[in-house]
């Protein structure tokens, strides 16, 4: 079994700067700067036939390169538990025509994958009992400005995630381009 997902890579230098925001808030485990990415649609656990089929439909899909910014802060909680710090995305339509594409492709080739609200974000750490929440408030209101110079997107990329004693690992299996034939 492979657990895939696929995402937007980015830019070292920007990866640098996330990586600098890092610190001051108990619990954290905040993501390595190598692990930086943007998910697009998370799959998750499926056999290599079924990643096969993942990869012929990631293959069809033709658009233009586009640009995107990583724009303010936030947070995912369950119940009253921070679980998720994060960095956002500024509004891209672009950005949501892929992901579209990219779910619509996996459903015409039956590969399963997580059909929830999409809330484009750039992962800077977890929590695994939760968050002081005077800290993170304090974090956000600090970095609520973030705004990451625009990079355009000329690709997009299927993960495998590994997991190790020090958490996830990402490995690029294959990337899509975007330009050519557009739809």
């Amino acid at each position: 079994m492979l657990r895939l997902f696929t995402g937007i890579e980015l830019p070292i230098l920007l990866r640098q700067r996330l990586a600098l925001l890092e610190g001051g808030i108990d619990g954290a485990k905040w993501t390595e700067r190598e692990n930086f990415h943007l998910t697009l649609t998370f799959i998750g656990e499926i056999s290599e036939q079924l990643a096969e089929d993942a990869h012929d439909a990631l293959s069809g899909i033709r658009m233009e390169p586009f640009p995107l910014e990583l724009k303010g802060t936030g947070s995912f909680a369950t119940g009253r538990d921070i679980k998720v710090l994060w960095v956002g995305v500024a509004p891209s339509e672009p950005l949501m025509r892929l992901k579209e594409k990219i779910d619509r492709c996996l459903e015409k080739f039956s590969v399963p994958f997580e059909n929830r609200k999409y809330v484009p974000h750039v992962t800077l750490a977890r929590f695994r009992f939760g968050a002081e929440e005077a800290k993170v408030a304090q974090f956000m209101a600090t970095h609520n400005l973030f705004s990451g110079d625009a990079f355009t997107v000329e690709h997009f990329t299927l993960f495998r995630t590994h997991q190790t004693k020090h958490g996830s690992e990402y490995e690029a299996v294959a990337e899509y381009p975007l330009g050519g034939n557009f739809d």
